[in-house]
Order: C-alpha cells, then structure tokens, then sequence
C-alpha cells in the first residue's frame, strides 16, 4: 500500500527515509503541493516553505523536493496544527451534480463557475434538466458574489 501525506512527512522530517528506498507507488504519492502545505503549519518552517514554494511546485522533480527537504530540515518530530479555511455550505449538493454533468468539469470548477454565472443563465440549465419552477427556485437561493 502506498505512503500517505504523513508518512512521507515523517519520512522527510524525523525517520529520514531516502527517496532512492522509496517503492514507485509511494514515490507516486508524494504531492510537493501538499508537502508545502502541511510543512507550512509549522511556524519554524513557514519562511523556509514560502521561500521555496516558487521552486518546489512545477519548477524542481518531485524527487528533487523531497530530497531538499529531507536534506535541510531537522530530523524531529513535530507536532503542527493543521488549520482548515472556512467551509461555507453554499450552493445545495444537487445544484452542483447537474452543472457538474452540464459542463463535464469537477464540482470545484462549477463552484468557481458559479462566481460568474448569472442566476438567469443556472435556471435555464436546471430547466433543461426538466426541473419545475419550484425546485429550480429552491436550488438557486445562492449568494451571488
């Protein structure tokens, strides 16, 4: 079974496990995007992630970002709350299912289309779905922002 997000933080951080002993699965698991993210959770570590954010998403090989970090940071183990932003139900699970079949993108490209559809352009989707007034109604009370 492939690493998760946190083994592969406690082998970067405090067992110091080598890439090179990693398997292919687990080596196709280490997400940079998510390495920096929990890493900056950390308050000693925050300046270092954010400094080579730049580098380690897109620019440098996954190999190479673990191999940085596993390099320069203390081999320790620490203890770092995760913070979560704010989760806002906002639009109704059954809104997102239909644009998501509408559109064929993820539920978090529909959220971001959304944003910018107009109420208007939602209803005429819903409609052709042959939802009635009624509940085309109750699944578009949204904010619109």
């Amino acid at each position: 079974m492939a690493k998760t997000i946190f083994e592969h933080l406690s082998g970067i951080k405090e067992k110091k496990v080598s890439w090179d002993t990693l398997t292919d699965a687990d080596k196709k698991t280490f997400s940079p995007f998510l390495i920096n993210r929990f890493l900056s959770m950390n308050m000693d570590y925050i300046e270092f992630v954010n400094d080579l954010q730049k580098y380690t998403v897109g620019l440098l090989k996954p190999s190479e970002v673990y191999k940085l970090y596993y390099h320069f940071l203390p081999a320790q183990k620490t203890w770092d709350k995760y913070i979560k932003g704010k989760t806002e139900k906002k639009y109704e699970p059954e809104l997102l299912d239909y644009l998501t079949k509408w559109f064929g993108v993820s539920k978090r490209e529909v959220v971001d289309y959304l944003q910018i559809l107009p109420k208007e352009e939602v209803r005429e989707i819903l409609s052709a779905y042959g939802l009635d007034k009624k509940r085309i109604t109750k699944l578009t009370l949204f904010k619109n922002s």
